[in-house]
C-alpha cells in the first residue's frame, strides 16, 4: 500500500474550512429562503474532491451524508451533502427551520481512496484514516473521526464499516476495502 498522504488535503488551511462551513449553512439557508451570504469560491475549492457534511444537533449526530468519490468540485459536493444531510437521511426528519440555529455542522474532506488488503490494516492511522468497503452493490464508510468518537481498536473500525455496510462484521476478507485521509472542519 502506498502511502496515504494526500498533498490536495494538506494544501487546505482555516480559512478553506470557514468558506466551506459558510457554503454548507447557505446551502441550508437557501432552502427556506433565509437570508444568506454569496460567497466568492476560491479557485482550489474547485477542485474535484470527495466530502461529506455531518448535522448535530445538541451533540447528537442528526444527519450526515456525503460522496466518498471525487464526482462533484469540493464546493458543490459541500453544498449537495449539506441539503442531503439537512433533509434527505432517511435516519432523520427533516431539518425544520425553527432548528437551524441550533445545529454544528462539521465537514470531512476526504482524500484519495486508495485499496487495501485486510492484511494491511495495521497502516491505518486511528483519528487520520477513514474506511469504505464494497461488496457487490453493498457499501458502508466510516469518516477517520468515527474511530476517536467510539475508541475503536483498527480491527473493531474495519468491522464496523462492514455492519454499515449491512454484512457481516468479518466481510473485509472477501470485499475490497478502501483507506482515505480526511480533513475535518468544524
Amino acid at each position: 500500500m502506498k502511502t496515504l498522504k494526500d498533498d490536495f488535503l494538506d494544501s487546505l488551511d482555516e480559512e478553506d474550512g470557514k468558506i466551506l462551513l459558510k457554503i454548507a449553512l447557505n446551502s441550508i439557508k437557501k432552502q427556506f429562503n433565509l437570508n444568506y451570504q454569496d460567497i466568492e469560491i476560491p479557485e482550489k475549492l474547485k477542485k474535484k474532491s470527495g466530502a461529506f457534511v455531518t448535522i448535530n444537533e445538541g451533540g447528537e449526530l442528526r444527519g450526515c451524508i456525503g460522496y466518498p468519490f471525487a464526482v462533484y468540485p469540493l464546493y458543490k459536493a459541500v453544498e449537495n451533502s449539506a441539503i442531503s444531510a439537512a433533509f434527505e437521511d432517511p435516519r432523520f426528519r427533516p431539518l425544520s427551520e425553527n432548528k437551524i440555529d441550533s445545529i454544528d455542522i462539521e465537514i470531512t474532506v476526504l482524500g484519495e481512496l486508495q485499496k487495501i488488503d485486510y492484511m494491511d490494516v495495521d497502516k491505518i492511522e486511528i483519528g487520520k484514516h477513514g474506511l469504505y468497503v464494497k461488496k457487490d452493490y453493498k457499501t458502508g464508510i466510516l469518516l477517520p473521526q468515527v474511530a476517536i468518537e467510539y475508541s475503536f481498536s483498527k480491527m473493531e473500525f474495519l468491522q464496523e464499516t462492514c455492519l454499515k455496510a449491512g454484512m457481516e462484521k468479518n466481510c473485509y476478507k472477501y470485499s475490497e476495502i478502501y483507506a482515505f485521509e480526511g480533513k475535518v472542519f468544524k
